[in-house]
């Protein structure tokens, strides 16, 4: 009987021991977790060295930030993955790297320096911003951000495609503290404008930080502009870049029009709702970026699916296990002081948010299947639709419910996403199999 029980577990254990995917998920989900529980230990801080009303323009200002950076990474993170495994040689990848960064560079001066040169981002602070908020004092710091962020985003997809692991945990970690440390030294001792010192010394601390790093991507590079594979790269991503214009107006608009027709006060409890329900998708980005090179290795469309089923299934109970928690947790910190107390509207806002990350987190599985099926120009028409529904929702449920019409703005946008994603990988998913059945009967 010993031995039978000693069998049984040693080959459940060998069966997890082996999973690629847990083996790799839990070496970086460990540096995740503490990205985002040092988050948590220093976000009483942060609420203390600013103002309500400065934590909630400083968030308002970083989504602003993030949502433009998305859109000028021109989608080249997803040829990049595509493209990297399906390389034979060291030279060709290091092609790949040089040709995608390089049209990267190049995109961005063509875009962002008429801009800026011109002046033209002044009428757009205009529309984003309900009240003046000095917008020259921010305008080159905004800048470093915006680029920190593009470059940052597309450094860490390297890491992870090319499955560098060790590196990202350390590139993790050294974030982590460097920045931290800089920017809570700044606030205690820079008697100014808390938003902008904070703006300021988190993306300075970034730049050198990333400078440190980048030099595992420039080592890899192959001197070679390949300029058929940077059209391809573009044919590629300039669907997923609409897609992403569209993530604007879908993702920034509950934010948009809060601060329209609300105030900075309903604003910082939205975000700081926002911080606890992140501990999703901070779960969901560190599996994301494991599991995508391998579904793209995996050339059988079955064993994907069945793998996708699978995951989806346990992540659902997860996140709600840990959407719970962090209701919890909310709380506790609120009841107990460490939270100041005019945050108390958040313990209503929280369980809108979870619930909206749960969705969201879930969604990319099945977008996935876009790329793997290269129907990418699919994400960018289901965006165009989503985009009609979160600004006319948002046009109706802000001005009447304020922070709580904003939060079921972005509910109702990402459920959409994840019924139109699952539909179209349930249609191409079909058809190809019944393609593939043809070919094998006619062979």
């Amino acid at each position: 009987m010993k031995a039978i029980v000693n069998r049984i577990v040693s080959n459940w254990t060998g069966q997890y021991r082996n999973n690629l995917l847990l083996k790799r998920l839990t070496t970086i989900l460990g540096i995740d977790i503490l990205v985002k529980a040092s988050g948590f230990i220093l976000l009483p801080i942060y609420l203390r060295l600013m103002t309500q009303e400065e934590y909630g323009l400083y968030n308002y200002l970083l989504s602003i930030i993030t949502t433009f950076a998305i859109v000028l990474n021109f989608g080249l993170y997803v040829p990049l993955s595509k493209f990297y495994h399906d390389c034979k040689t060291e030279k060709e990848k290091g092609t790949l790297l040089f040709t995608i960064f390089s049209l990267l560079i190049v995109l961005l001066i063509l875009i962002v320096a008429p801009v800026y040169l011109f002046r033209l981002d002044f009428p757009l602070t205009l529309i984003l911003f309900k009240n003046s908020i000095q917008y020259n004092s921010y305008r080159i710091i905004v800048l470093l951000a915006l680029l920190m962020t593009v470059f940052s985003f597309m450094l860490t997809n390297f890491f992870y495609t090319s499955e560098k692991i060790t590196i990202v945990k350390r590139y993790n970690l050294t974030r982590i503290i460097g920045i931290n440390l800089i920017t809570l030294a700044a606030l205690i001792y820079i008697d100014k404008d808390a938003v902008q010192t904070r703006i300021q010394f988190t993306y300075l601390s970034e730049l050198l930080i990333f400078l440190v790093f980048v030099g595992s991507l420039i080592r890899e590079f192959y001197n070679h502009f390949d300029s058929k594979l940077a059209l391809t790269a573009l044919r590629m991503g300039l669907p997923i870049m609409i897609s992403a214009i569209f993530g604007i107006i879908i993702n920034f608009s509950d934010k948009f029009f809060l601060e329209k027709y609300g105030s900075l006060r309903e604003l910082s409890n939205y975000y700081l709702a926002f911080s606890f329900a992140s501990i999703i998708p901070t779960i969901f980005a560190s599996l994301q970026n494991v599991w995508v090179p391998l579904f793209m290795k995996e050339k059988d469309l079955r064993v994907n699916l069945q793998k996708t089923n699978r995951l989806v299934f346990r992540l659902t109970w997860i996140f709600l296990i840990i959407g719970v928690a962090m209701w919890v947790c909310f709380r506790i910190l609120l009841i107990t002081g460490i939270i100041p107390r005019k945050y108390a509207e958040v313990s209503y806002i929280l369980p809108i948010l979870l619930i909206t990350q749960i969705i969201a987190s879930l969604a990319p599985l099945f977008s996935n299947y876009l790329i793997y099926f290269h129907k990418t120009f699919s994400v960018s028409v289901a965006g165009l639709v989503a985009c009609g529904i979160s600004v006319g929702l948002g046009l109706i449920l802000v001005p009447a419910w304020g922070v709580y019409g904003a939060a079921l703005v972005n509910l109702s946008s990402n459920l959409f996403y994840l019924i139109v994603f699952y539909l179209l990988v349930k249609y191409y998913a079909n058809r190809h199999l019944i393609n593939l059945n043809s070919e094998i009967v006619q062979a």
